[in-house]
């Protein structure tokens, strides 16, 4: 039995039920900044799935009172790389909510902290394990299609102001690191460098069409990647109604497939959910059999810092009004 907590208790809250629900691991303890919030949740666990973690506020008396083997992190992008730093120097596992972090520098310091204790470190990416975007990426990695040319990506959700002002870290430079690109568009463009590798270049543009923010809830760019495929991908959240459509149109020399929503619309090749079945429901599934056959997690520090450099380079793009190669 493995023993595993979550830090913050907003989405973390359905990653805590995730885990109850696995054989072989015990929801130890839980974290959040209120008791209220604590409270909270610990009732619904115990009313909707029997599950009576132990309550922290503080992820110091977390650590120092739990013999844990695995910590989530879901608390605001740019804290990810202090709490990390905190679980790993005590020799525990991580796996990290998207994106991994807000810039470069606090990756390194997730990076350093993880290759210094040993210790296992994943990011929660649940699109991977979608199996049709894992049969999307096996088309490109085998050529099944021929030669693959372009990827389009279409992020079209709604958000109202409500949204934003909720928690007071949305929407900021300084805790979310970004907006539409940074928390929503993460997701695709993880899905993006997964498929066809390491970026190599963006030329982009953001702006705050309808919402009172700092950051962006539109943006729009091209990006190259190493392989040579481009994408032009554009993430908002000012479309009304609310009915939050995330669309792929893959190209190759042969044929095309197109998704929304994690679903197949149309695809040249047939059969793509049989090409390579992902075998875990969830990150969290994945994280725990990590640590149970101690074996690198789905998505990789590395990996992880492709997307984020992506969207560095769509704000200076934009801000410098030029091409910026990564």
């Amino acid at each position: 039995m493995i023993k595993v907590g979550v830090v913050g208790m907003g989405m973390g809250g359905s990653y805590g039920a995730k885990l109850h629900a696995i054989e072989g691991v015990e929801f130890s303890a839980m974290c959040a900044r209120t008791q209220t919030t604590l409270d909270r949740r610990s009732k619904l666990y115990k009313e909707e799935i029997g599950a009576e973690p132990n309550q922290y506020l503080s992820v110091d008396d977390m650590l120092a009172n739990e013999t844990l083997d695995g910590v989530i992190i879901v608390t605001p992008s740019s804290t990810h790389h202090e709490i990390v730093v905190k679980v790993a120097n005590a020799g525990i596992n991580v796996l990290i909510d998207k994106p991994i972090d807000i810039n470069q520098k606090n990756i390194e310091i997730i990076r350093e902290a993880v290759d210094r204790n040993n210790v296992l470190c994943g990011v929660i990416y649940p699109n991977r394990c979608n199996s049709v975007f894992s049969g999307l990426k096996k088309i490109v990695s085998e050529n099944l299609l021929g030669k693959p040319l372009l990827c389009d990506v279409r992020l079209k959700f709604f958000r109202d102001q409500a949204y934003y002002d909720k928690g007071g870290w949305k929407g900021t430079w300084e805790f979310d690191g970004g907006g539409s690109l940074m928390n929503q568009g993460a997701h695709p463009i993880d899905i993006l460098c997964w498929t066809f590798g390491k970026p190599k270049s963006i030329f982009g543009s953001f702006a705050a069409l309808n919402h009172n923010i700092e950051t962006e809830d539109w943006a729009s760019g091209v990006i190259e990647f190493e392989s040579g495929v481009r994408s032009a991908i554009t993430t908002t959240t000012c479309v009304a109604p609310k009915t939050d459509k995330q669309l792929f149109d893959f190209h190759a020399q042969e044929g095309s497939v197109y998704i929304e929503n994690g679903k197949v619309l149309e695809s040249s090749y047939d059969d793509i959910l049989e090409l390579e079945p992902c075998k875990f429901e969830h990150p969290v599934n994945d994280f725990a059999d990590a640590i149970i056959n101690n074996r690198p997690p789905m998505v990789s520090i590395e990996e992880a810092s492709w997307s984020v450099n992506i969207i560095e380079g769509f704000y200076k793009s934009s801000k410098e009004g030029k091409l910026i190669y990564l």
